[in-house]
């Protein structure tokens, strides 16, 4: 592997929002300057995520999830070597003191970073510090991560005709420009087996020659990296995307939970006119 220098928390969310209005833009600054400082404390229980500023008509609403922490900021591949002995109970339980889940319910612990956004939109200023959620690998994940298990599935879903899969999978994939040609191949083969005859083989290559491009890491000038002994080397973050979409898909109908996305979004403030004609705000 490839050293990882993209860095994680693992967290549980924390159901709380925290909100603030001020006066001034620099005073804005100011309080994600604070989040900042807060944030890089080692020593600190929580970190706030999905920040979001919003100009109103003369003030600005600042609004925060709270995130408990339950690691400082680790590799991918630290908090898997963390978490992959275990199950979700057990994860749980390593971390019960932490957690402020009670009566037996069960945590929303996921591996979270930063992902910061500005947006200037119909002419409303906006500032997000999003909070962006990658799955937890458990002991009966693994298997996502070994090639044949992934190129069995592959093979499963051309061999019974699942041009859906394979739609959603180049979809998944489409904004990495370096499997662009790969995408483009799938697409075109999934197309033609589905409206005419043709080797399902094919469809089946096509996928897995997509899989074994995308989990490589790149040099700066897109050049395949390899190891002292010349093999590829492998992106731990991207083996473990291909795997999780793979296992999503086929769970996608159930109850459990794997955020690969933003997680529940922001409430939308509400406004309510008073007698005065000033606007209250309201948060449900």
């Amino acid at each position: 592997m490839k050293k990882e220098k993209k860095r994680y928390f693992l967290v549980e969310y924390y159901d709380s929002i925290r909100s603030k209005t001020v006066s001034t833009y620099e005073e804005v600054l100011e309080f994600l300057h604070e989040i900042e400082k807060y944030n890089n404390r080692k020593r600190s229980k929580y970190i706030f995520g999905n920040v979001e500023i919003t100009k109103l008509e003369d003030s600005y609403l600042m609004q925060a999830h709270i995130y408990r922490k339950y690691t400082n900021r680790l590799t991918i591949s630290e908090i898997d070597n963390l978490t992959s002995s275990l199950d979700e109970k057990e994860l749980a339980l390593m971390f019960s003191e932490k957690s402020k889940m009670i009566n037996g319910a069960e945590p929303d612990i996921n591996i979270a970073y930063f992902e910061t956004q500005d947006r200037d939109k119909d002419g409303k200023v906006k500032y997000e510090k999003g909070i962006k959620y990658i799955p937890v690998l458990y002991k009966d994940d693994l298997k996502y991560l070994d090639k044949r298990f992934i190129k069995e599935c592959l093979y499963f879903h051309a061999s019974t005709r699942d041009f859906d899969f394979f739609r959603d999978l180049a979809n998944e994939f489409s904004f990495y420009h370096f499997v662009g040609d790969e995408i483009g191949k799938l697409r075109s083969i999934n197309d033609k087996c589905e409206n005419q005859d043709c080797d399902l083989n094919g469809l089946y290559l096509a996928a897995s020659r997509l899989y074994e491009k995308f989990i490589c890491e790149y040099e700066k000038d897109e050049s395949l990296s390899r190891d002292r002994e010349g093999k590829y080397i492998i992106s731990r973050r991207r083996l473990r995307d291909f795997g999780f979409f793979i296992k999503n898909y086929n769970i996608r109908d159930s109850k459990r939970k794997s955020p690969l996305c933003y997680n529940k979004p922001l409430p939308k403030p509400e406004y309510i006119e008073e007698e005065s004609g000033q606007l209250k705000l309201i948060l449900k």
